[in-house]
């Protein structure tokens, strides 16, 4: 029986990890020249000894990155920032895309990295506040339950029954949750920690380009599910460098 229930058991296992899919996000650059470099489509543009080269980098959370090269060709230093790059959601007529309700059109500029590791550190420290006062709140849970039952040991009365049941139940609880409690501080703890270390690796930040330089790192700026096109455009100079790209959905398995 138990051979042939395996039998039955594998091949829908093997059924429903074929069908498994995901979703993957994918851009491509329209209405520009680009060449293909290492699988990435590079696009460029320039004003005024400012040249920007870019090409779509994928995903991260919640976040599309765009790997991202700012060139200074002029006699001056120039300051960029991440927040520099304005980043626009498009409808299938490449018209602004708006809220549901129309009430705001969306836009998004880029991620500093150095802002992200502020409130990285900020929560952190506010998860290090919050598992103390659980530890507090647990111990009081914990003797509280203890002394209840010391003080009903030996004593047979209903009263006395009643109150030993309900000790017991209370450090059984103080029990539970000090383990989860631990158990989501800790899984917390990492995920800020891994946020943070790809924070931390991130070039592209705030600076100044000294003349005949150039800067090349990760912009993060947040992705809109919605959009059929969307523009990629670098306010930092004396004009926009704009970048088109068309926006799908394409399933992998």
């Amino acid at each position: 029986m138990k051979s042939i229930l395996i039998c039955f058991v594998i091949p829908i296992f093997l059924f429903l990890s074929s069908c498994t899919s995901t979703n993957v996000m994918r851009l491509k650059p329209v209405e520009q020249e680009f060449m293909v470099d290492g699988g990435k489509e590079i696009v460029k543009n320039e004003h005024e000894g400012v040249k920007v080269v870019a090409s779509y980098d994928g995903r991260y959370q919640k976040y599309m990155i765009f790997d991202v090269e700012v060139f200074n060709n002029t006699d001056l230093p120039l300051s960029v920032s991440p927040k520099n790059f304005l980043f626009t959601p498009l409808d299938a007529n490449k018209n602004v895309l708006h809220s549901l309700d129309g009430k705001y059109a969306y836009s998004y500029v880029g991620v500093e990295p150095q802002e992200q590791m502020n409130l990285i550190k900020q929560e952190m420290d506010f998860q290090e506040s919050k598992i103390k006062r659980a530890r507090v709140v647990n111990t009081i849970l914990f003797v509280g339950g203890i002394a209840a039952l010391i003080a009903s040991s030996g004593k047979y009365s209903e009263s006395a029954w009643k109150t030993a049941n309900v000790a017991e139940t209370v450090v059984q609880v103080a029990q539970v949750k000090r383990i989860v409690d631990h158990e989501n501080f800790y899984s917390k703890m990492n995920q800020l920690e891994h946020d943070g270390r790809v924070w931390s690796q991130e070039n592209f930040r705030a600076t100044t380009i000294a003349p005949g330089m150039s800067i090349r790192g990760g912009v993060f700026l947040e992705a809109n599910a919605r959009a059929k096109f969307v523009q990629l455009s670098y306010q930092g100079g004396k004009a926009p460098l704009n970048f088109l790209f068309e926006q799908w959905f394409e399933q992998r398995r």
